[in-house]
């Protein structure tokens, strides 16, 4: 497994502003890194999140406007981690051997 590092995620934060425009800067840059580090914690000797989906190696299929109002929703606070994990199940494949 790999996740992404707090570089990895400012990147793809100014490059996705950079395409789609949108304020510069962060609102709380603490909560970014320990919501990286999160999936890392592990209880009792085990994955703390044995059930999350990671993308590793799989593809969300999902309209673009589901995925939007279902990330809005998870940045409101309105749906919590299992909801997540549960959504993600939902809406993951395998990625396919073309890609």
């Amino acid at each position: 497994m790999r996740y992404l590092t707090l570089g990895e995620v400012l990147a793809l934060h100014r490059r996705i502003l950079a395409e789609s425009g949108g304020r510069p800067g962060l609102r709380d840059l603490g909560a970014i890194a320990s919501a990286l580090t999160q999936p890392k914690v592990s209880v009792a000797g085990e994955d703390a999140y044995p059930s999350l989906i990671v993308m590793n190696g799989l593809e969300l299929r999902a309209s673009v406007d589901d995925q939007e109002r279902f990330m809005l929703a998870l940045a409101t606070g309105e749906v919590s981690r299992e909801p997540l994990a549960q959504w993600l199940r939902a809406h993951v494949t395998e990625l396919s051997s073309g890609n």
